[in-house]
């Protein structure tokens, strides 16, 4: 069994996906190009106006670069053509869009269409299958000039166009160095006697969730809301069928450590048991905790910790990497019910994701 659900899509694409849903022919689109004065919401944060003035996403979390984003947008809307855009922001304008300090946004303006001969539309659609496909991408924008987006895939094929042969082959060029060279390099660049505006983008985060429980179907509707694949796995095929677990990306009957071999992805990817069954735990934990999975977390007290590390032991892991296992799971704040503890693990997720320990790993 294997069923889809409804999902945020990637954060680069959300403007984009509502905007193609509201079935609008044409807008005015708003990219975050540059923030200059500290941490900052992600380059490629976007906000697009619809010719009926409905407005999707934000390149801000509120101040006044966004009230100057959608008058820009409503300006182009009714011209056409694109600009740049550099706001100035006093140290009130800063704190409303998470900047450490005043300083200075860039923000492009463009005029794009929706049809699939656009080739911001090209460039998008790609993007999003590349993301379902679990394919990271370079997203190339010129600046300067005329219109246009190229999409470069780490396979090399690419999708919309920069305006022409000269302007693609210079955008593919600063996306396979970006593919190359990783997050570090995106932003603003300078190539062919123009600046480009250059976007990695990487696959959702995936959810190996073992166990249809109460517990899951929590975590599946959260992972929904944060973008994240949910994959529900169990064996029992007449209780994946539930309604309750339709949120689920995907479900699968099967047993539990093949389909976790068999769906095993990079280091996005995280192993969430909640069967509290011994028999599908260990052989589960066997194969997660000697993968590269980023998160290998079970549902369980301090108590049956320690028989499980036991265990594990006794079949060969390693110390290394048995204190890769979050065991109790989730971050501890006392949560109860299957909806809190939901809650304290998706936060402990959100935080390997992101590269920060909220706590110690059980010895």
């Amino acid at each position: 069994m294997t069923d889809s659900a409804t999902r945020a899509p990637h954060p680069a694409l959300a403007a984009w996906s509502e905007l193609r849903r509201s079935g609008s022919a044409r807008a005015a689109l708003v990219t975050l190009a540059r923030a200059d004065g500290g941490s900052s919401r992600p380059v490629g944060a976007r906000l697009a106006v619809s010719e009926d003035g409905r407005a999707f996403g934000s390149v801000t979390i509120g101040g006044c670069a966004d009230g100057r984003a959608r008058m820009a947008a409503e300006r182009i809307l009714r011209s056409g053509g694109r600009e740049l855009l550099t706001v100035p922001l006093g140290e009130e304008d800063a704190v409303a869009l998470g900047l450490g300090c005043a300083g200075e946004v860039d923000l492009l303006v463009e005029a794009v269409g929706t049809s699939t001969a656009d080739a911001a539309a090209q460039a998008f659609d790609a993007a999003a299958g590349a993301m379902e496909a679990g394919r990271r991408a370079a997203l190339i924008t010129p600046m300067d000039g005329s219109a246009g987006k190229l999409l470069v895939r780490e396979d090399g094929a690419r999708a919309g166009t920069a305006g022409s042969d000269t302007r693609d082959a210079a955008a593919a060029t600063l996306g396979a160095a970006l593919l190359h060279d990783g997050d570090a390099r995106s932003g603003v660049h300078e190539a062919a006697g123009e600046r480009w505006l250059v976007e990695l983008l990487t696959p959702a985060f995936t959810l190996l969730i073992v166990g249809a429980t109460d517990i899951a179907v929590e975590l599946c509707t959260m992972a929904a809301r944060l973008g994240w694949r949910a994959v529900l796995i169990d064996p029992r095929d007449e209780l994946l069928a539930e309604s309750r677990f339709a949120v689920a990306t995907e479900r699968h009957a099967a047993i539990p450590a093949e389909a976790v071999a068999g769906l095993m992805g990079d280091a996005r990817t995280a192993v969430v048991v909640v069967a509290h069954d011994y028999k599908v735990e260990l052989p589960v934990l066997r194969v997660a905790l000697r993968s590269n999975a980023a998160y290998v977390g079970l549902l369980g007290s301090r108590r049956r910790a320690a028989a499980v590390h036991a265990l594990l032991a006794d079949d060969g892991l390693t110390p290394e990497q048995l204190g890769r296992l979050r065991m109790p799971i989730g971050l501890a704040i006392g949560a109860q019910g299957a909806a809190e503890i939901a809650v304290s693990i998706a936060a402990e997720l959100i935080g390997t994701f992101r590269g920060h320990a909220p706590r110690e790993r059980m010895p």
